[in-house]
């Protein structure tokens, strides 16, 4: 495949039909003067030294060379090249389970957001191994191959969401087969893993099955669960709820941490829970080291093979081609000056000096094109690969942040902008601190941190007034702060209201309480009342009818006692 880096520089060549038309009309005006002194044929014998022939060479030399010049400029590419080292290290494969379930908050922030987080450090802690991504849900699919560009791993790791795969589930088997093809058909040559990290419930089966055949391979897989046995609901983005069955209750999904045991132990590897901590990582990469590294060979970039060199080569064989033809006949050597075109020499000599200098361009210019598409992923990819390159490159940190804006990644391409802003605080470009400082202030803006982008805005208008597009932001910038500081006043009020109400309320329900303390105390008392007038009713009662029955008894008595006889007193009170 045939291209140029430079392409734009292309329109230069417009510059040899220019010239040679120039080169025509001064050779017919010189045509036209000599003859005013007389018959050409004539004024040809007072002229022996006279040679038109080597002039039109000679400007066909050079208008040869300025071609090749301008297309050496444009850099021609042809085929490419893959540049190959060899390391020490071992191959992982990361299989990621990415269904709904995975956006329970049992694990701050989220299941998903966490393993995210664990795979991202892990990644940055690896120096020689090769790392590969596999997503699953109801289905597996390879997200990255296997490769050595830890940029490219976590690029595509932070765009990971459930909406990549519409079939829910949990096929851990279809993923640790899909990670075993992704390791490719050579064996032996590096020690290899398969890290699975899930919260393991309604999986498919054959999970185990696929644990076992990796064994046999040589593959170890380790599974890392993630959530809580307990379970958590599944919350809706954006709404506020929470994901509900067919009957309408609200779904509950737990970890199944047998089921994990049982893949890792098949596949022997071991099992880890995944909580708000670094056990689980440690652990993991602990048992990772324990791999043998063994020397592999990794191509780690790509491109296109540089063929400019061959038409500067070119350019350097016409000019001094060029320096041996005179314009005129005289002595040989007379006026010889191998060197006749020193701008020009100097010139390729300074492009070719700042084409190898500068070797993060060429990712920049692949990243503008993907830019100018729409492709802001892709984009921040490549300028991410030249920051690589020279993480001082105030172009491609400033790009940077442009295509993380367009992504609406807002707190990274804020960090961006304000490295650029410190790259740049020594420049005398003033308008490149300008837009740097808008686009400053436009990501504090997007997150919500108005004050913050009100300072980045009069910073762009201190550097240029003229920006009526910062003009019109700083002013919006400014009435959302005015309306996030009523709001938070607004907010403040009513929780002091709240406050108070709670306050009075409670009052309200102490005194009800007492109130109520006070009734309940009266109506016992009031009870106990008419029971003790209950109990005193009883014993008159009884001392009445006790009564009764003694005079009744005394009559009897006296009845049956005779006349003359005296009633025997017992006691005498």
């Amino acid at each position: 495949m045939f291209r140029f880096a430079n392409i734009e520089l292309l329109w230069l060549l417009l510059l040899v039909p220019a010239m040679t038309v120039a080169h025509i009309i001064l050779t017919l005006r010189k045509r036209r003067s000599i003859k005013t002194f007389g018959e050409p044929e004539l004024v040809r014998t007072l002229m022996p030294n006279a040679a038109p022939v080597r002039v039109h060479v000679k400007f066909g030399l050079l208008m040869l060379a300025l071609t090749c010049l301008i297309i050496a400029a444009a850099r021609p590419q042809y085929g490419q090249s893959e540049r190959t080292e060899k390391r020490q290290g071992i191959e992982v494969m990361i299989a990621l389970d990415i269904s709904n379930s995975m956006l329970a908050e049992d694990v701050a922030p989220s299941r998903l957001d966490r393993a995210k987080q664990m795979l991202s450090k892990m990644i940055d802690n690896m120096s020689d191994d090769k790392v590969g991504l596999v997503v699953f849900a109801g289905e597996a699919y390879t997200q990255l191959p296997i490769t050595a560009d830890y940029v490219s791993a976590k690029m595509f790791l932070q765009h990971i969401t459930p909406e990549l795969i519409q079939l829910q589930g949990t096929a851990i088997g279809d993923a640790i087969l899909t990670s075993i093809r992704g390791f490719g058909s050579e064996q032996g040559k590096a020690s290899r893993a398969i890290v699975i990290i899930t919260d393991g419930e309604n999986h498919e089966k054959g999970a185990k099955e696929a644990a076992e055949k990796a064994a046999e391979m040589g593959i170890h897989v380790h599974v890392m669960g993630i959530g809580k046995p307990e379970g958590s609901p599944i919350p809706l983005p954006g709404t506020g709820q929470y994901r509900k069955d067919r009957s309408g209750n609200v779904v509950i999904t737990h970890l199944n941490e047998d089921m994990c045991r049982e893949i890792a132990q098949a596949g022997r590897g071991i099992y880890v829970r995944c909580d708000n901590s670094n056990t689980a990582y440690k652990a993991l990469s602990q048992e990772l080291d324990k791999l043998a590294k063994q020397e592999i060979e990794t191509q780690v970039y790509t491109d296109y093979n540089e063929q400019y060199q061959s038409f500067a080569i070119l350019v350097l064989v016409l000019l001094f081609v060029e320096s041996f033809i005179f314009p005129r006949k005289n002595k040989i050597m007379a006026r010889w000056n191998i060197f006749r075109a020193p701008a020009m020499v100097a010139l390729l000599l300074c492009m070719g000096t700042t084409m190898q200098a500068q070797d993060e361009v060429p990712d920049i210019r692949r990243g503008n094109r993907q830019y100018l598409d729409s492709n802001y992923v892709d984009a921040e990819l490549h300028y991410k690969r030249a920051l690589e390159k020279n993480d001082e490159s105030v172009e491609a940190n400033y790009n940077v942040g442009c295509a993380q804006f367009k992504d609406g990644v807002y707190d990274e391409a804020q960090q961006s902008f304000e490295k650029t802003s410190q790259l740049i605080e020594n420049s005398d470009n003033k308008q490149l601190k300008a837009d740097t400082y808008h686009n400053l202030g436009n990501s504090y803006y997007a997150q919500g941190q108005y004050a913050k982008a009100i300072e980045a805005y009069k910073k762009a208008l201190r550097l240029n007034p003229k920006a009526d597009d910062t003009r019109y932001n700083l002013i919006k910038a400014m009435q959302q702060h005015e309306q996030q500081q009523q709001q938070q006043q607004q907010q403040q009020q009513e929780n002091q209201d709240k406050q108070e109400q709670q306050q009075e309320e409670q009052q309200q329900q102490e005194q009800q309480e007492q109130e109520q303390e006070q009734q309940e105390q009266q109506q016992q008392q009031q009870e106990q009342q008419e029971q003790d007038q209950q109990e005193m009713d009883k014993q008159t009662a009884e001392q009445i009818l006790q009564a009764l029955e003694q005079d009744e008894q005394d009559t009897q008595e006296k009845a049956q006692r005779p006349r003359g006889t005296k009633k025997r007193v017992e006691k005498d009170w």
